[in-house]
């Protein structure tokens, strides 16, 4: 290629007399650096490999770590309980002056429980008393309270109630221990915790409790128009021991949690009840 006024800046004349243009400009402008600009779209030798699946937990490991704060919180909520108790026994002792308890004789307190402990006559302290004493059964009855002397911090509760419809009520106590449901309405309804154990031969009928928060357990027996509660944590360790808490993840949310020492402590109850009058 020619002109009257020459050749274009850069063009250049090959072997055969032509003029041709730069190389540049015979192959048009090079590619675009896709590490400046990204891959072309659609191109599928750029195309970004997908995140990797996030890892899922299984409920296994869910429910293993919810069961360990579980025991955790009932371990050192009956242990600081129990050392709160064992205070307030004392205190209580005092203010009502060591009154021999009506129900049964010290004598038979150490006897049955094993250990050496000072009874107390509750009778007007017996309102006081009842948030830390184990009232869930016959809550309205005279109570005695047993506390172990010296350190050791043991505890039991004696209660009884005479009348007529003592059956009915032993009835009555056995249902509460199972648990209760009730329907509100709307789709509400309120639930008690179950603290039922088994039933025992003992008097006309018997059962025992399972261990409150301050692992003491019990028994209730009637006796014809007689009912008697003892409740007690005598079979453990004392105020200065952590409670031996068994803990069922298959177990529902009022059976869940249960006190190693429940057993024992049921029978040392009814070696107990059977003395009181």
């Amino acid at each position: 290629m020619s002109t009257s006024s020459g050749p274009p800046p850069g063009w250049y004349r090959a072997a055969d007399g032509r003029w041709y243009p730069p190389p540049s400009q015979q192959y048009g402008p090079p590619p675009p650096d896709p590490r400046q600009y990204g891959p072309p779209p659609g191109d599928p030798r750029y195309a970004a490999a997908p995140p990797p699946a996030p890892k899922r937990r299984g409920p296994g490991r869910a429910l293993l770590v919810v069961g360990a704060v579980v025991v955790v919180l009932v371990v050192l909520g009956a242990f600081a309980l129990h050392r709160l108790v064992t205070g307030i026994g004392e205190s209580v002792g005092g203010l009502a002056g060591r009154t021999a308890c009506d129900a049964v004789a010290t004598d038979a307190v150490d006897s049955a429980l094993g250990g050496t402990y000072e009874v107390v006559q509750l009778g007007g302290l017996t309102e006081l008393a009842s948030p830390v004493l184990d009232s869930r059964v016959l809550a309205d009855g005279t109570s005695c309270w047993a506390v172990e002397a010296g350190e050791g911090g043991r505890l039991a509760r004696i209660a009884r109630y005479s009348g007529p419809d003592a059956a009915q009520r032993f009835a009555a106590e056995r249902t509460a221990a199972m648990g209760t449901t009730q329907d509100q309405g709307g789709g509400i309804s309120t639930s008690t915790s179950a603290y039922f154990n088994k039933d025992v031969q003992a008097g006309d009928e018997a059962f025992c409790t399972t261990g409150d928060f301050t692992a003491s357990a019990g028994v209730l027996v009637r006796t014809g128009d007689l009912l008697v509660y003892v409740s007690t944590d005598a079979a453990g360790e004392g105020a200065g021991a952590v409670p031996d808490i068994e803990f069922d993840q298959a177990g529902g949310p009022s059976d869940a949690v249960r006190f190693g020492t429940d057993d024992a402590n049921c029978d040392r109850a009814m070696a107990l009840a059977a003395q009181v009058r």
